[in-house]
């Protein structure tokens, strides 16, 4: 019986857990203005403003973390020259952009934290999940996809 992996062309489909750790993490990062409150954990912050800084950015990553996930998978992106390697260099860098938007909105309310406006507690929750999907997902798209030393 012959193997997925030659049913491919010989190409090895790659674990696929950083990409799915980012569409993880991309759905962890929508939930801070909505469990926030209930925890005690609350921001005065405006609907709209929570919307675009969590949920579009956390959408986006859940989405291209996923489809990464999925080429990865299928091993269409796991190699040069594999024909994925430019989508999946693409999904990534999206993720990477959510997440540099994440860290960026976020740096004011870092710098107020502690303010009667901004308890540690809910500034913690609010902006920690940016910086490690903005590390995560800078690791994916520059890292060499054979694992060679480039």
């Amino acid at each position: 019986m012959a193997s997925r992996s030659a049913a491919r062309g010989g190409r090895h489909a790659a674990a696929p857990y950083p990409q799915l750790a980012l569409a993880v993490l991309g759905a962890w990062s929508i939930l801070p203005p909505y469990i926030g409150p209930p925890l005690g954990l609350e921001l005065n912050l405006a609907a709209n403003v929570e919307v675009v800084d969590h949920v579009i950015t956390g959408l986006v990553v859940v989405l291209c973390g996923a489809l990464s996930a999925l080429l990865a998978r299928r091993g269409g992106g796991a190699q040069v020259g594999a024909p994925g390697l430019a989508l999946t260099l693409a999904l990534t860098g999206l993720c990477f952009l959510a997440g540099l938007w994440q860290v960026a909105t976020h740096v004011p309310l870092v710098l107020e934290g502690g303010d009667p406006g901004a308890p540690w507690g809910a500034v913690l929750l609010h902006s920690t999940v940016g910086p490690v999907i903005a590390a995560i997902a800078l690791w994916l798209t520059l890292r060499n996809p054979e694992g060679e030393a480039f």
